[in-house]
């Protein structure tokens, strides 16, 4: 495995750097916080300006209006924007939104969705999960009645994120609730502006608002929005499942080293007890500790980039990679918050928080990311039985 990038891809990445240098990543509002996945906040005007870029699109096929690069240009983007702490968690949606209208959409969505999305100009929310069903996703039972040229939904998701900015739910229901469970689900692009839609918010730890309930009552989306065959959405999900943990979290690593390097000048800056803490052998340690997570992560998810590039399937490593991403990030807050003492809690806007409260923010909202996306009790079990081999339950 060589893991290096070409001359021509690392020019690529200079180009990137030189875009944030003529447009700082403060100067794009955001609508919504970085909950330190890695994909910074939600700004609409940094879409723009990816859109603007043709950073998009960069992937897509040429006759779909992309750019044609190979999926290492892609790999180069999402690196150098995690790095950077951008706030491209709506690229992020619209990408991967917009690969699987190329994929299984029909004409009508990519003739009418795939420009738009190429320009930065609509965005997507995932509308899986329900309060009955997260990792049980086969126990969803939002239905969606098939009835002339539409299908009427009707039923409850939660935990939404950023539904209320974003302009289309990525939908899972039931088609059919004769058959069994895995059968009956199809997938649907939802516009939130359709009557019966009502988004309410969840307000989270830190008093924001990132996740919502989304209730649908008879809803009547066309029937053209529905994403590949009908009955086929459990499939496609399964499908894609490997890949969307790897996008997901692939960011992370890179991500975190800003963080790190954040927090070695902090302690290269900071005394304690008449001398620097980078003098201290322990806060040394950790710090090593740390460094090794972040590059073993990042190791593990350019072995299963590797394997994408190659097109060997992905089994069980994007599913390994997130365990360790989710705690190796969990690990690195929680030291932060130690280094900086009874500094730690004070929340960004006090003149006291350290690196402007980030670590307060990102201790507090790295509770939930051993949840988000898959818990790792479930994603251990993945990789004892698809990477190791042992039996289920």
């Amino acid at each position: 495995m060589d893991f290096r990038f070409s001359a021509e891809e690392e020019a690529f990445r200079q180009e990137i750097r030189d875009f944030f240098r003529s447009n700082p990543v403060e100067s794009f509002p955001c609508e919504g916080p970085d909950m330190g996945f890695g994909m910074g906040g939600w700004s609409t005007a940094f879409n723009r300006a990816m859109g603007r870029n043709g950073w998009i699109n960069i992937t897509w096929p040429e006759q779909y209006g992309g750019k044609g690069k190979p999926l290492t240009y892609k790999l180069v983007l999402w690196e150098e924007l995690a790095y950077q702490h951008a706030p491209f968690y709506g690229y992020i949606m619209a990408a991967s939104t917009g690969q699987a209208i190329i994929e299984i959409g029909n004409d009508t969505l990519r003739r009418g969705l795939l420009p738009r999305i190429s320009r930065g100009e609509v965005t997507f929310w995932l509308a899986f999960s329900e309060p009955d069903a997260g990792s049980d996703l086969l126990s969803l039972t939002t239905q969606a009645v098939e009835d002339g040229d539409d299908y009427v939904v009707s039923g409850q998701k939660i935990w939404s994120s950023m539904a209320h900015v974003a302009d289309y739910g990525y939908l899972i229901a039931r088609t059919d609730p004769n058959v069994p469970k895995h059968k009956g689900l199809s997938t649907f692009l939802l516009d939130k502006r359709l009557p019966g839609v009502t988004i309410a918010p969840l307000t989270n730890i830190l008093g924001f608002r990132y996740h919502n309930q989304v209730f649908l009552d008879n809803v009547r989306v066309p029937r053209d929005y529905l994403l590949g065959e009908k009955n086929s959405g459990f499939y496609q999900v399964l499908k894609g499942l490997e890949h969307d943990r790897f996008w997901a979290r692939y960011i992370k690593p890179p991500y975190c080293q800003r963080i790190l390097e954040d927090l070695i000048r902090y302690a290269r800056e900071t005394q304690r007890g008449g001398r620097a803490l980078a003098e201290d052998p322990m806060v040394r340690q950790r710090l090593a500790d740390v460094a090794a997570d972040i590059e073993v992560c990042r190791m593990l998810f350019l072995r299963a980039a590797w394997m994408m590039v190659k097109g060997v399937p992905l089994n069980y490593e994007a599913s390994i990679a997130k365990v360790m991403a989710d705690e190796m990030g969990q690990r690195l807050f929680n030291l932060g918050l130690e280094l900086m003492g009874l500094y730690g809690p004070l929340e960004a806007g006090s003149k006291w928080a350290p690196l402007g409260g980030k670590l307060e923010h990102l201790y507090l909202t790295g509770v939930g990311h051993t949840i988000a996306g898959g818990t790792t009790e479930v994603l251990r079990n993945t990789v004892a039985t698809r990477g190791l081999g042992l039996p289920r339950g």
